[in-house]
């Protein structure tokens, strides 16, 4: 009997050491954690993603020397990324370690997903014809509607070529030995074309740059950035003349800023500094005459952040939402959602590229509604996996804003019908339906505009089929698809 005793005063006593410890482990994460980003909690990842992928990522930021020492590809590609010297003593990351792998599930809950009839009636669906002889699977990093012209540009990373199509979709122009195209802005009669650099990989490259384009070869006009995403040209201060606003993504350097044009030179001033910048919206957001930016930033610190102009390029900064760090966030948009006249936020989370492939409960559209003074809250979330990007616009034509969702990293096994998802406005909500395209690609970028000037609009969607894949793997069909489709609007 006192063996016995013994036992269970020992198992006892080690219990409630390891809840002790547990805890401990938890405060220590907030401490060193929440000093840079929102704390994931560790029911976000199952026990082998911290383990094996995540926990190693975050022992490189903090420095830890044993932790990268022992790091194997592709991980250890990522240990130049260390900081000076060990940020935490080795102690506390064994306690923060084991706080998560003791916290985290076996493996993350199913997801119950609605069904996704077909919408068959809304729009004409064009498979376009353009592809190089002896071209690879088309890996398309960027398309975009000129409405004005009338004309589609697309950019192929994987055959390095950008397309000009007219608005049949037949090709105008073909431009050859192009790096990866990540954005087209239209711009004084040109085009600004953003390139992402050498590779859309992962990567300390600072071969970024924009160029301009009219007719012939592309013309550098700015260089040297650190994988840039985004560039868009405004008029911010009033002058008559555009700033422009780069969305650096970066790799341990990024950014999101304001360049100002003096003489033949562009003059940088960063608003941000932080690394993944992807998108903005600029539009007069409270009324006072002046353009504001909303800014989304979707490495480490995930958020969403307004810079509200006070003049003479100066922007006062607010944050307006703030996700965890493993979300994935990849996409926004701003509209009118519940008819109320003010703006809301659409948001996705579906980044599924770098240290996990799982499927996550927590991937798909979130929609955040405005309750005044640029504060939003949470008024739906449904579920995609891998979403990547969600537009508004008015696809019906009914005076309200529907959506439309692509997923890079959808459910192929068992759901891949939410590669591509039309949400209806009903006014009380969003209706999800399919569009049966999805056996002709697997969506990375998409654009909406009135293509051939009839009064609809009309959807262009890019095909990236070589990424890497969740469950489900490769879809046999992708590789005789041509990369690129119309789904032109019947409305008109």
């Amino acid at each position: 009997m006192r063996r016995l005793f013994g036992l269970l005063l020992f198992l006892s006593i080690a219990f409630a050491s390891c809840k002790r410890d547990v805890k401990e482990g938890e405060q220590l994460a907030k401490q060193y954690c929440e000093s840079c980003h929102m704390l994931p909690s560790p029911a976000l990842l199952p026990q082998n993603v911290w383990k094996y992928s995540t926990l190693p990522y975050m022992g490189i930021m903090l420095g830890v020397s044993h932790e990268i020492d022992q790091l194997e590809k592709p991980l250890s590609d990522y240990a130049i990324m260390r900081p000076a010297s060990q940020m935490i003593p080795d102690d506390d990351w064994e306690k923060i370690k084991d706080y998560y792998l003791t916290e985290a599930p076996k493996e993350l809950a199913a997801v119950d997903y609605p069904a996704l009839p077909e919408e068959n009636e809304l729009f004409a669906i064009e498979d376009l014809a353009v592809s190089k002889a002896n071209a690879t699977i088309p890996n398309f990093t960027a398309v975009r509607i000129d409405p004005v012209k009338h004309q589609i540009i697309a950019g192929d990373q994987s055959n390095r070529v950008i397309w000009v199509l007219d608005a049949a979709g037949k090709p105008k122009q073909q431009l050859e030995n192009q790096d990866a195209l990540t954005y087209i802005e239209a711009w004084k009669g040109q085009y600004l074309f953003t390139f992402i650099g050498t590779t859309t990989q992962a990567n300390p490259d600072v071969n970024g740059s924009i160029k301009t384009y009219a007719s012939g070869a592309p013309s550098t006009l700015i260089k040297s950035l650190n994988r840039p995403i985004e560039l868009k040209a405004r008029d911010l201060d009033g002058d008559g003349q555009d700033e422009l606003i780069s969305s650096e993504f970066g790799f341990m350097q990024g950014g999101m800023s304001v360049w100002k044009k003096n003489g033949t030179s562009w003059t940088k001033k960063v608003l941000n500094p932080q690394t993944g910048a992807t998108h903005v919206d600029v539009r007069d957001f409270n009324g006072d005459g002046q353009l504001d930016i909303v800014a989304l930033f979707a490495q480490g610190d995930e958020r969403i952040m307004l810079y509200t102009n006070k003049g003479g390029l100066n922007f006062e900064e607010t944050r307006l939402l703030r996700f965890p760090s493993i979300y994935g966030t990849s996409s926004f948009d701003m509209g009118d959602v519940d008819g109320d006249g003010d703006l809301d936020i659409v948001c996705t989370a579906g980044d599924n590229a770098d240290f996990s492939t799982i499927l996550k409960p927590y991937h798909g559209v979130y929609v955040y509604t405005n309750q005044g003074k640029m504060t939003f809250k949470q008024q739906a979330f449904y579920p995609q996996n891998g979403a990547t990007k969600v537009m508004l616009a008015d696809l019906d034509q009914d005076g309200d804003q529907d959506m439309l969702s692509i997923a890079l990293f959808p459910d192929v096994a068992k759901r891949p019908a939410e590669g591509l998802i039309y949400f209806k406005n009903s006014g009380k909500g969003f209706n999800q339906m399919t569009i049966p395209v999805n056996h002709l690609g697997r969506w990375s970028v998409m654009d909406i505009a009135d293509i051939e000037g009839d009064g609809d609009l009309d959807v262009v969607l890019g095909s990236h089929a070589v990424a890497k894949f969740p469950a489900g793997g490769f879809d046999p069909a992708w590789k005789t698809a041509k990369g690129i489709l119309i789904l032109r609007n019947k409305k008109r």
